[in-house]
């Protein structure tokens, strides 16, 4: 594979992952992703592995009515790929009650699945808009 190729492989995995949170869809989400994966949401701590992140983005799915995450730049080099987003939330029905300017970073391994993902954004902004608090246990 082409180091073009490779870039446009990981573009398109990380894009899917973007259109199954905007259909709420947590199977095609998970399915993006590494058995490894290791989900940062900072400042947070790491969160390790397919059960541990799916109980977060499906906790986080099930309380959103509707996701929209905007690309406003999406773009790759070897294995890493930038996102930077408007991420739209609607959590109780009445409209995009958050929209969170917010820069990912993904890792996508060989195999074309997401092994990194990191979510850098304004926490507070989140927590005073309506996101939700996500725990393991």
């Amino acid at each position: 594979m082409t180091e073009a190729e490779k870039v446009a492989r990981n573009v398109a995995v990380v894009r899917q992952f973007i259109d199954a949170w905007g259909a709420i869809d947590v199977d095609g989400a998970m399915a993006c992703l590494s058995d490894d994966i290791e989900y940062i949401n900072q400042p947070l701590e790491p969160v390790c592995g397919q059960q541990d992140v799916r109980k977060i983005v499906d906790g986080i799915m099930q309380l959103s009515k509707r996701v929209h995450w905007e690309l406003r730049n999406c773009f790759g080099r070897g294995n890493v790929v930038v996102t930077e987003r408007l991420d739209c939330w609607d959590f109780d029905g009445r409209g995009w009650g958050l929209k969170l300017p917010c820069i990912g970073m993904f890792d996508v391994n060989d195999a074309g699945k997401i092994c990194g993902w990191r979510d850098y954004f304004d926490n507070r902004m989140w927590f005073e808009n309506g996101g939700p608090t996500l725990h393991l246990d």
